[in-house]
């Protein structure tokens, strides 16, 4: 087998059994090709494998005796000292061949170490899975039991079971009953399995810090309450607030105030940006963000003049 052949069946072994293989027959292929007594491959000063009789050591933390061929962090000792013109070129190769795989072992060896980290955080994530999906279970449970009293109760005044009913206690019963049938809805909408709302306040922060059209950064200034869920479409609103911010950095203002307040009869949240822009908000700007908008069941409204006034409506989870 020639040296071409041998560089390809060692790159090939690595390819299917990964890097680490390809560097432990790499000395053997070499010392075969070169007739050497022995080689041993270093990764600086770490022995990483070797073939035939080990060569020397000057002593614990010094470099390998023997004839050198290095190549990055790799280097090929080799015994004996004195090899023939013809055989250096051939070590050369090897040694760039040993270097190529020893970064290959690293990637491998990082992904393997981000697999068994990705591995651990599943496995994590599936127990606070497990653990919230029994508390929700059990609210569940908790919050419609009472519940259910109530209305039987409600049931059997309507029914007449304990009595004729005034007006006013007929009105105050609907009363009731309407409003037990709202808290069964609000519980079970609150408790349904799914995925969590997405929330204004971490969706501003994320878009906002800076815009890929301009070099300046955008400082976003928020008040208002520390959670805000969205109700809609995670790809939507996100690319709503995207949308919202890179129109804002066009215009030219380095600094923008928020103020959330939640407008409890219409269920929506209430956002308004003021910014002292340079320039009115762009037109494209403005019509990519009214279909969003539309979309999500919200309004936009914008100031006349500067400074820059924007007031979105937009529906609370």
């Amino acid at each position: 087998m020639g040296v071409e052949q041998a560089l390809a069946a060692i790159s090939e072994r690595a390819l299917q059994k990964g890097a680490k293989a390809g560097l432990e027959v790499l000395p053997r292929e070499a010392m075969r090709l070169t007739g050497a007594m022995s080689i041993v491959l270093y990764e600086g000063r770490n022995r990483i494998s070797e073939a035939g009789r080990r060569v020397s050591v000057s002593g614990q933390g010094h470099a390998p005796q023997g004839f050198l061929v290095k190549h990055g962090r790799i280097t090929l000792a080799v015994s004996p000292e004195r090899i023939g013109a013809a055989e250096r070129p051939v070590l050369e190769r090897f040694a760039r061949l040993g270097s190529s795989l020893l970064v290959a072992r690293r990637r491998e060896l990082d992904a393997q170490a981000r697999q068994r980290r990705m591995g651990q955080e599943l496995r994590e994530l599936a127990k606070v899975l497990s653990f919230r999906e029994r508390n929700r279970s059990r609210a569940s449970h908790d919050l419609r039991t009472p519940l259910l009293v109530i209305r039987g109760y409600l049931d059997m005044m309507r029914k007449g079971m304990i009595g004729e009913l005034t007006p006013a206690l007929e009105r105050y019963l609907q009363r009731m009953m309407s409003a037990t049938q709202d808290m069964n809805t609000l519980i079970s909408q609150r408790l349904a399995p799914g995925s969590a709302p997405e929330d204004l306040r971490a969706l501003l922060h994320t878009a906002f810090p800076s815009s890929a059209r301009t070099s300046r950064r955008l400082v976003l200034s928020l008040q208002g309450p520390a959670a805000v869920p969205l109700k809609g479409a995670a790809p939507t609103l996100a690319l709503l607030v995207r949308t919202l911010a890179r129109g804002m950095a066009g215009t030219g203002a380095r600094k923008v105030e928020g103020t959330i307040e939640v407008r409890e009869p219409m269920k929506m949240w209430r956002l308004h940006l003021s910014a002292p822009a340079e320039r009115p908000l762009a037109k494209p700007v403005v019509k990519r963000l009214e279909p969003l908008i539309h979309l999500l069941g919200g309004t936009l409204s914008i100031g006349e003049g500067l400074p820059l006034e924007l007031t979105l409506n937009l529906p609370a989870a």
